[in-house]
């Protein structure tokens, strides 16, 4: 299923909540040095919200940045920034990351509770888990950035720039075996994106470790799966002294050890889309994935509590 024979494929969507140098560059340069390229999304404009973190703005971070594309990392986009930002500024925005980067971010994940976010809250699901999760959330604001009647609607940028959008997240660590059509369009989403892909849920240091526990890889080398981990590698994997986590490094350093095919996301998906049809999957497919999100969020959820 992967190039010159490696047995199963791994990367990383490390979104960029509350990242600076200090705090994740001893994880790049691990991942590097174990021969794992990843992705990593960057913000445009400084956090106008409640997280903290660079942006391309800052110059130590921006050449931290062309480091890592250097080296074969993909950068992508996380919003433009944390906050609120107009129209007009995420346009400039796009622009900018452009002149900074090199070229358009192809990939991109939403961030928190930004209001421009893409298609998301109860607007990722099909009925009737888009119902349950709205009267959960008491979600009666319209907001998105596929929004036509808000001024930070960038719905026709997505169009024209980005080509996949993370959407569910699941607690497997083989994300195809979760969603095994991934990527594909979403019809109801199409005027305003591409493709939509899932990860598996490693967004901290703990969560993340565990996923890739040697017995983990092994399964996952076994089956010949395809592994996205979503993450913030800002959150906790190297403490104040610089130090790595030590159980996280020695699993990187175990996992790349496997005959695996280590590389950015968006190289990933461009495989997966090119083995299958890129089509809105249909109704019940999409019900069962969204049901399986659920029953994730759920496990996992009694898993901390209890």
């Amino acid at each position: 299923m992967f190039p010159e024979g490696e047995k199963f494929a791994f990367t990383v969507c490390d979104d960029t909540d509350n990242a600076t140098v200090a705090n994740v560059k001893p994880v790049y340069d691990l991942l590097y040095n174990c021969g794992i390229k990843t992705t990593k999304s960057t913000w445009v404009y400084p956090p106008r919200g409640s997280c903290k973190g660079s942006s391309i703005q800052d110059e130590e971070y921006l050449i931290f940045i062309h480091e890592l594309q250097d080296r074969g990392f993909e950068i992508g986009l996380h919003n433009v920034g944390d906050g609120l930002f107009t129209r007009q500024e995420i346009s400039d925005g796009f622009d900018i990351f452009k002149e900074k980067i090199g070229y358009y971010p192809k990939i991109h994940s939403n961030h928190s509770a930004n209001l421009d976010n893409l298609f998301w809250w109860e607007n990722r699901f099909v009925w009737p888990i888009n119902i349950m999760y709205k009267l959960f959330h008491n979600s009666t604001v319209k907001r998105g950035g596929e929004l036509q009647i808000n001024n930070f609607f960038w719905g026709d940028l997505t169009k024209l720039h980005i080509r996949y959008i993370r959407n569910l997240t699941f607690n497997n660590i083989n994300t195809i075996a979760s969603d095994p059509k991934m990527p594909y369009q979403i019809n109801k989403t199409s005027e305003f994106s591409n493709l939509w892909f899932s990860s598996s849920d490693g967004r901290t240091v703990n969560e993340f470790t565990e996923l890739i526990s040697p017995k983990n890889i092994d399964h996952l080398a076994k089956d010949g799966g395809a592994c996205i981990i979503y993450t913030h590698f800002a959150s906790g994997f190297v403490n104040e002294k610089g130090e790595i986590n030590s159980q996280f490094e020695k699993n990187i350093r175990y996992l790349s050890q496997k005959n695996g095919w280590f590389v950015p996301a968006s190289t990933l998906l461009d495989h997966l889309a090119k083995k299958q049809t890129t089509i809105d999957p249909g109704y019940l497919y999409k019900l069962g994935t969204n049901i399986r999100w659920a029953t994730n969020k759920l496990t996992k959820i009694l898993h901390k509590n209890f």
